[in-house]
């Protein structure tokens, strides 16, 4: 017996406010910018944290900092399809939506004590998996909850979780860390986390309240009835059958789901959006905390700072939805046009990241919607090919595979490669004529190719500019590593300068 006699008179606290479906939705936002505003918390801090804390050398902690994005989204990716199949399974969807949230709060408390890199990288494998057990079951919560004919607009509000948690995490980080320390960067995660904690207990499955309600009711009904018209009045009563129960297709008169899904061209482009989505943020993630650091000899508030104009943005995602790809190259290259520590540079790089993240967010929810659209029309043509249930948790699943497998891509092509093997102007594409003449280098994608890097090594190092200035003693720390770096790599790879 699940219920006794007690318990069925007394229902949950509070039962149709925690089973609502505003209280619901309000529910998995919050836990969904939980999760993205912790994932990006750490960005400005990680850089300075491997140094002091993990004993990184210096030289080495954008290499690490690509890592440990790497071994999250990996994870994430590689756990989303798994985890869908247990929710699926689980009696119930809060059991496992708490357990992500417990190994959220379990990565955070690992960061805020680790000392060894060995510890970082456990500390974020365990963040990638509660990312992954976050978004599949707050998904499929609201599919439990919310009609089908809404599904597609509420997953659409989601993207703003996303995209705030993406943005202001990096900026509230920087900004405690600059003005506490690193420990309390963690007690404000803690604080974060203990509110969704609450709300994730607070909150009750429509599936559960049904039967609670039924309970009820059946317990008034049975004041007017006699007990030999119910002899199995001990029983609990089920819950109504509804009309998506009657139209059951069985598994073997249909595809799987997941074929179905990838055989949509326009689902795959909407993923690849998000996959694009993903690698943009990854690669400011990884790059722009070290850069704004190397070149502008900022602090983590500043780096943290940075992202702040990108994150206002946010509030124009239910506005704009069209052309953004389109006008997106366009802010990415004039990024190359900031390099140097001046007013007018750090004025330009503030404004094309303003305009990378305003297009970015504007382009998100059509992206979620445009795969809402795709079910339907299925859906219409075909009654009943996605079961009962739909499709929209496994579809918003694939999205987020993309956007996980462009944060993964992302970094070890753009941070590791790019970053490591030339500055940023060629990860740009830089073509000042004072500067590095992009214009004679192979794109920044060749430099994959280690011949590629030998000969920019060549080209950057042998800049009169920059040699004149070591010569003269008038050159930065960092550009006369630079200049020895690349004069090593060149002797290295063809035995004289």
């Amino acid at each position: 017996m699940w219920f006794t006699t007690e318990s069925r008179e007394r229902p949950p606290w509070l039962l149709k406010y925690r089973s609502s479906t505003a209280f619901i939705i309000a529910t998995v936002w919050t836990s969904s910018f939980t999760d993205y505003f912790l994932y990006a918390m750490i960005v400005p801090v990680m850089p300075t944290a491997l140094v002091d804390r993990a004993k990184i050398p210096y030289e080495d902690r954008e290499r690490w900092v690509s890592i440990l994005l790497i071994c999250e989204a990996t994870v994430a990716f590689v756990c989303c399809p798994i985890f869908g199949y247990l929710i699926d399974v689980a009696p119930t969807r809060k059991l496992p939506y708490l357990l992500g949230l417990i190994l959220l709060g379990a990565s955070m408390l690992i960061l805020c004590l680790a000392r060894t890199i060995g510890f970082f990288v456990i500390a974020r494998l365990l963040q990638g998996g509660a990312t992954a057990m976050v978004v599949v079951a707050g998904l499929a919560l609201l599919t439990d909850s919310v009609p089908f004919e809404n599904l597609g607009q509420t997953v659409g509000y989601l993207g703003s979780a996303v995209t705030l948690g993406f943005l202001l995490g990096p900026l509230l980080g920087g900004l405690v860390y600059r003005v506490a320390g690193y420990q309390p960067v963690f007690a404000m995660a803690f604080a974060i986390v203990g509110i969704d904690l609450v709300m994730r207990f607070a909150v009750i499955e429509k599936r559960v309240a049904k039967r609670w309600m039924a309970l009820s009711q059946d317990d008034a009904d049975s004041n007017n009835e006699t007990h030999h018209d119910n002899p199995s009045d001990d029983n609990p009563p089920q819950p109504d059958t509804t009309d998506n129960d009657a139209t059951i297709i069985p598994k073997h008169s249909r595809k799987p789901t997941l074929l179905l899904l990838l055989q949509q061209p326009r689902i795959l482009i909407s993923s690849w959006g998000l996959l694009v989505h993903g690698m943009i943020y990854a690669a400011f993630d990884a790059t722009i905390p070290i850069f704004v650091e190397s070149h502008f000899n900022w602090t983590p508030l500043g780096a943290g700072l940075t992202f702040l104009p990108s994150s206002m943005t946010a509030l124009f995602e239910p506005y704009f939805a069209t052309a953004t790809f389109l006008l997106l190259p366009i802010p990415l290259t004039l990024l190359a046009l900031s390099s140097q520590p001046t007013t007018t540079h750090i004025t330009l790089l503030m404004i094309n990241l303003t305009l990378t993240g305003l297009l970015v967010n504007i382009a998100t929810p059509a992206l979620y919607l445009e795969t809402q659209r795709v079910l339907d029309t299925v859906e219409r043509r075909q009654p009943g090919i996605f079961g009962p249930r739909g499709a929209v948790a496994q579809a918003f699943g694939i999205q987020t595979m993309a956007q996980f497998l462009g944060l993964t891509a992302a970094l070890p092509l753009l941070a590791l490669v790019a970053m490591a093997r030339a500055p940023w102007e060629i990860w740009v594409e830089e073509r000042e004529e004072d500067g590095p003449a992009a214009a004679d280098c192979e794109p920044a994608v060749e430099a994959l190719y280690v011949d590629w890097a030998r000969k920019a090594a060549r080209k950057l190092a042998r800049n009169g500019r920059l040699v004149d200035m070591v010569a003269r003693g008038g050159a930065t720390s960092d550009e006369t590593r630079a200049c020895s770096r690349s004069q090593e790599v060149w002797v290295a790879g063809y035995g004289e300068w």
